[in-house]
């Protein structure tokens, strides 16, 4: 291992991957339902073909590993918001019904790992960290949610800010096809971990998301 990569590497990265796992898998089902993806191929030229399977050691460029793992993430998220506004415009909203079940799928397997292992220490404070030790929400740095209740029985963080939006709108999107996407995750994901109930709001440009018991 590199001693120039430490474990926050490794964590963003494992983010990363599971979001192109989901991309793969998504494309993998709309072929099996007969669907031509011939015309998103032109996503895979402009940000690289999504690659979950990678070792970050034998990819990274540790000369800039902060630069690249940013980019890595502007890649990821680009290429899927472009691919799913593609699949829009050629087949209207219906297609994207038929890939909330990945969503689902996989954050209900990423849930029953940690509860298998019982790294959950049944608390919702434990839960929503879990949950951003899946999901993509920028780099450390941007500070993606600030927690506003920390109770035991509720739990409530805010965005001020959307760190997608900017992907979906260079692709010419819309940003709540990916919130419904990551609203299947979250759901799927607090419900297996502890039958916990999920929420999402937008308030006066805020977005609020809760868990409560």
């Amino acid at each position: 291992m590199s001693k120039f990569l430490g474990p926050v590497h490794f964590w963003l990265h494992s983010k990363i991957t599971l979001h192109e796992a989901i991309e793969v898998a998504c494309e993998a089902r709309l072929t099996d339902l007969g669907y031509n993806l011939d015309s998103l191929k032109k996503w895979d030229d402009l940000y690289s073909k999504p690659n979950p399977n990678e070792s970050l050691e034998s990819v990274i460029d540790e000369g800039n590993i902060h630069g690249w793992l940013q980019k890595r993430i502007g890649f990821a998220e680009t290429r899927f918001a472009g691919k799913i506004t593609d699949l829009k415009a050629a087949h209207g909203n219906e297609i994207l019904k038929e890939l909330h079940p990945i969503f689902e799928s996989y954050a209900t397997l990423s849930a029953q790992q940690l509860v298998d292992s019982g790294t959950w220490d049944n608390s919702l404070q434990s839960a929503h960290k879990l949950l951003h030790n899946q999901i993509l929400e920028g780099m450390p740095c941007d500070h993606g949610g600030a927690v506003t209740i920390n109770d035991e029985n509720l739990f409530q963080w805010k965005n001020d800010k959307c760190l997608h939006q900017g992907f979906w709108v260079a692709v010419n999107g819309n940003v709540e096809d990916h919130n419904q996407f990551r609203d299947t995750f979250n759901n799927a994901f607090f419900k297996t971990l502890g039958t916990i109930n999920y929420a999402r709001t937008v308030q006066n440009g805020s977005t609020y998301y809760q868990i409560n018991r």
